[in-house]
């Protein structure tokens, strides 16, 4: 799975709801990447993104993708958020992982039939 189709199947509503997250009616919320005493985070559900207008926030300037958020909110690189996104999604931990073949015995069969 790349990062386009995580971005297409994973809404920054859920992102939200996974992190007990919830904007209010004008879809502002206090920005929890900085000590926000009002709503500086605004959410932007068409194209699944957020900016937050705080100076005070280290994301301040940037539009945060459902992939930015999970990296700022745990705390982690790019990789370990994209491998949270896809379980988010519901994609097995190791879905891109080549499967082991069966082994194959090279040894005969020394049952007797009876």
């Amino acid at each position: 799975m790349n990062i386009q189709e995580i971005k297409q199947q994973l809404t920054l509503s859920s992102v939200l709801q996974h992190y007990g997250l919830k904007p209010d009616k004008h879809l502002r919320l206090h920005c929890p990447f900085h000590d926000d005493k009002t709503p500086s985070l605004q959410v932007y559900y068409k194209t699944h993104t957020c900016y937050c207008f705080s100076s005070n926030c280290k994301t301040h300037g940037k539009a945060l993708d459902v992939i930015d958020f999970v990296m700022y909110k745990d705390s982690c690189n790019k990789h370990e958020a994209i491998e949270k996104c896809k379980q988010l999604i519901g994609v097995p931990l190791y879905q891109n992982s080549v499967p082991s073949a069966p082994r194959i015995s090279n040894k005969p069969d020394t049952k007797k039939p009876g």
